[in-house]
């Protein structure tokens, strides 16, 4: 049992998200509270127009007398052994702002503040001013650093708040909170942060796809790679090196599939035009042109185009 002490414990609620990403395995973004609620045993999600039905209550008594808020709360519910996420559903809470406050109040359960306390909830109502203050400031340091954590905003190289809030489904405000946090200076990268990365490579894997530049959701993110030049005279049939362009003279990433130069776009087989542009193939980070198609590709992080069920499916090397 950890005290509660009159300083909230900011690396105790660090280090606790890291650990909380490597138990629910989470490698990719944005970071699906619902699933994670109904993955685990014993936690519950309900609104509250749903809780104010089954006490036969108004959702302005729930909010104003039982939830002490209008955002979230967690209640412990000793009868039936089980953690409530409570959360308003009235208008102000945006997608963004239901997100963020989801993982606020897992967070009070994760980092055993009820447990500690002995409390069935975090209110006001059950703890001094103080005593709440400091849980719900190491609560939101849990919910903004999984949600976005300030190591692989960093990674990524965020120009912006708009960027956190376009990857990780993030209201302005939550954003602004974290694009301050990524851009603080930090004098070392915690090892947990750094095995957070590391599990992301996935995610942050760079590759080029081919597909129309309105196909992609982020096209804020997109480059392209600078075709390699043609040769002055293309190497003759009996001259040319296997696996290899004769066209521009690129040996690097032409593979026995490959129907057209990824480096020049030349074609390498005989009907090689025949394939329709784009195909949607997804090609290594280097190519600046697709290997079966020969169309341009777009290059960009894989999580940034794809879910990652997806990458198991795509074509990528």
């Amino acid at each position: 049992m950890r005290s509660i002490n009159k300083i909230p414990d900011a690396l105790f609620a660090f280090q606790m998200a890291h650990r909380f990403m490597y138990d629910y395995n989470i490698r990719w973004l944005p970071v699906d509270p619902y699933e994670i609620i109904y993955r685990t045993p014993k936690w519950k999600l309900k609104y509250t127009h749903q809780l104010a039905y089954e006490l036969g209550v108004s959702v302005e008594y729930v909010e104003t007398h039982i939830m002490h808020s209008k955002d979230g709360l967690a209640i412990y519910d000793i009868a039936r052994d089980q953690y409530n996420i409570i959360i308003s559903n009235n208008a102000d809470m945006v997608d963004g702002r239901i997100r963020w406050t989801v993982f606020h109040e897992i967070g009070h359960i994760y980092l055993n503040h009820l447990q500690d306390l002995k409390k069935t909830a975090i209110t006001t109502e059950y703890l001094t001013q103080e005593e709440y203050n400091n849980l719900e400031f190491e609560a939101d340091i849990f919910a903004g650093e999984v949600l976005a954590s300030k190591w692989l905003m960093r990674y990524i190289d965020i120009v912006d708040e708009e960027d956190i809030s376009l990857l990780c489904r993030l209201s302005d405000k939550g954003a602004q909170s974290r694009y301050k946090k990524a851009t603080e200076n930090y004098s070392f990268i915690p090892a947990n942060a750094t095995y957070t990365i590391s599990r992301f490579s996935e995610y942050l894997k760079e590759v080029t796809v081919c597909q129309d530049y309105n196909w992609f959701e982020f096209p804020k993110f997109l480059t392209q790679n600078t075709p390699k030049p043609l040769l002055a005279k293309p190497k003759p049939s009996f001259a040319k090196v296997r696996n290899a362009c004769r066209f521009c003279g690129n040996e690097f990433g032409v593979t026995e599939r490959s129907n057209f130069c990824i480096a020049c776009g030349s074609p390498l087989k005989p009907n090689s035009y025949t394939i329709p542009s784009p195909c949607g193939h997804v090609n290594i980070k280097e190519a600046a042109f697709c290997e079966i198609c020969g169309g341009r590709v777009f290059r960009i992080r894989q999580g940034f185009c794809f879910e990652e069920c997806e990458c198991n499916q795509v074509g990528g090397r």
